[in-house]
């Protein structure tokens, strides 16, 4: 049953995204910029790759913008960017796991924070506190529905990681604690995928489409669109749905 004394997990995860300090350890910074290089070169070479140059012909149709995608010359707009280069990262299948988690964090939580960055003109400083973040959160979700949630067939890559791309990218974004607990919120309604999609091109598409789905999820909460209370821990939450 869902716990009664008061306690939410939404709106803590929600007030230490948004204000935790940013000094960080030098071995974090260091791990994150070590998974930030490894995963731009799993793009590279994953740009190549049917999939991915399928999903850019289709999304670069749909609008231009400031962000731009590896391995192609069009920028587009920091959803649709963010949905190219996640299926760009995860294309190969050589990207980092992450437990508790259970997902390739690093292609979700990346691809979402370069497109933002990219669009709002923000530097790897502020990518990599957003990263570290946006993972922190990401296990957090992971440690409350895992090992059950990928047992029983969810791809995490594509739920938690849409979530962990949220608060990611609330935190790039600099969003107050109640802009956060929407977006954080707002992206479970991002989260879905099966693993019944392996070994098709949908695979990959899944980590573009959790990358794309956190950030709008915090472009939308940061307008002032707003999300449930409940989302993660009650009785149709996503802690006893999935």
């Amino acid at each position: 049953m869902p716990r009664d004394d008061g306690f939410n997990p939404l709106f803590a995860l929600a007030d230490w995204t948004a204000k935790t300090s940013r000094d960080w350890p030098t071995e974090a910074k260091e791990t994150a910029r070590r998974a930030l290089i490894d995963i731009v070169a799993c793009m590279i070479p994953g740009a190549n790759e049917p999939v991915t140059r399928k999903c850019y012909d289709v999304v670069s149709h749909w609008g231009e913008g400031r962000s731009r995608t590896i391995g192609f010359e069009k920028a587009l707009s920091s959803p649709l960017a963010a949905l190219v280069n996640g299926t760009n990262a995860h294309a190969l299948d050589f990207d980092d796991n992450f437990d508790p988690a259970k997902a390739h964090a690093t292609a979700v939580i990346v691809p979402a924070l370069l497109a933002l960055a990219d669009e709002r003109d923000m530097g790897t400083v502020d990518l990599i506190d957003a990263y570290i973040v946006g993972l922190q959160i990401l296990g957090r979700v992971g440690q409350a529905v895992n090992p059950y949630h990928r047992n029983r067939g969810w791809h995490a890559t594509a739920t938690l990681g849409a979530i962990g791309a949220a608060a990611a990218s609330a935190r790039l974004l600099r969003l107050n604690t109640d802009q956060t607990s929407h977006t954080i919120s707002m992206s479970t309604s991002r989260a879905g995928g099966f693993m019944s999609q392996f070994g098709t091109d949908t695979k990959p598409l899944h980590a573009g489409f959790a990358a794309s789905g956190g950030v709008q999820s915090a472009l939308f909460a940061s307008a002032g669109l707003s999300a449930g209370s409940d989302t993660l821990h009650g009785a149709t939450g996503l802690r006893y749905l999935m």
